[in-house]
Parts: structure tokens; sequence; C-alpha cells
């Protein structure tokens, strides 16, 4: 006797599938507008070690601290979720007020700056909205911090509660970007330990 599979659980295994953007466009009718296709299922390496969320896409790891988002690629308009985890074992200390800004690589730049090669640059195009009320921000170890940037409508009253545009004429366009958090020290106890030079936690992604 052939086994069937009740009509709700097939019905809830194509809505988990749907969900995850792994099955391909439905059949619609004649003269319908097609849907687009969805992206192939994304898959990114973890190193070892990392102890931030799951199914999240991790960029190099600076003394132990991961930036990650949770896609390599978007599409204009999807949400972005990003964030930092603390995997190493002090307490990093992030400048004020702003602890992360988006960034967006120009090529071909008439400059370049002490972080970028000479044929670029990255240019800010976001920060944290709304004002932090700390001389530095902290993120002790094994802490998460994770923002979602709704990159529709973003530079709205109504989306940009949590990252804002750097001006009224800023609009994302396909390219490379990057989410980078510029750290201040090192916190052992009472006492902050500067750190020399323009050091940053780093990930980047793509629109298209």
């Amino acid at each position: 006797m052939k086994s069937r599979i009740p009509p709700c659980i097939a019905t809830i295994i194509l809505v988990v599938l749907a969900s995850a953007g792994c099955l391909g466009p439905a059949d619609t009718a004649v003269n319908a507008t097609p849907e687009p296709t969805p992206e192939p299922c994304e898959t990114c390496t973890v190193p070892e070690g990392f102890c931030g969320p799951p199914a999240v896409c991790p960029g190099e790891p600076v003394n132990g601290v991961y930036v990650f988002t949770d896609r390599n690629v978007y599409r204009i308009g999807e949400v972005v979720e990003f964030g930092i985890v603390n995997c190493g074992d002090e307490r990093i200390m992030f400048a004020h007020p702003s602890p992360w800004q988006v960034e967006r690589w120009i090529t071909n730049a008439p400059r370049g700056t002490p972080d970028n090669d000479t044929d670029g640059t990255w240019e800010m195009v976001g920060h944290v909205a709304g004002f932090v009320q700390t001389m530095a921000w902290p993120l002790h170890p094994g802490e998460t911090e994770t923002t979602r940037w709704n990159t529709t409508d973003w530079n709205t009253p109504e989306w940009g509660r949590e990252v804002r545009p750097m001006n009224d004429n800023v609009t994302l366009t396909p390219g490379t970007y990057r989410i980078r958090y510029p750290w201040i020290g090192i916190s052992r106890g009472d006492r902050i330990h500067y750190v020399e030079g323009n050091l940053n936690f780093t990930k980047e992604f793509a629109f298209v």
C-alpha cells in the first residue's frame, strides 16, 4: 500500500519551503504577470569559534569579534539584518554617538582614505538613528547586538527608526556595501585601553 501524506501536513511543508525562498514561482493563470524567480537558498561558511546566532554570514574576525549579515546578497527594498557578536574574552568599546555605519564602495574615486585602496573609497550612506546617551558603547564577551534595516522607504520617519540616511539625497544603488563598527578600545575594569590607528570590525554585502 502506498503511503500518503495527510493534506494538512503537506500544506505545512509547502508553506515552510516557500517561506525559505527555495521553491520556484507558482503556476500563474494565462495572461497573468509571472512572479519573479526566488533566489536560491544561500548558505554561508561559519568559522570555528563563531558564537553568534545561527543562519548568518559572518565577516572576518578581529580579536574574536565578528560582524555578520543574514545574507550576502540583497535586492534593494528588502530587509537587511546585521549585527555584531563578541566571541572574545574582553569587553570592546565603540565610539559615541554612532557605534556603526553603513557604507558604499565608490570605484575610481578621486581620493582614497586610510582604510581604502587608491582606486576607490568607502562612502557613508547611513548610520544609527537616535542619540546614544553614553560616552562609549560596550560589547561584553558573549554579547550580540542586531539591527533590522528595512531598505524600503528607509529615509522616511516610518521606516527610519533604526537606520538613518546620511542626508536626504541618499539613494541605494546596486553595488558593494559594508557594515562598519569603528572601535575605540578594550575595557579592562574601569579603564579603556585605546587602540592605535583606524581599526574597524566590518562585513561586506551586495545590493543587486
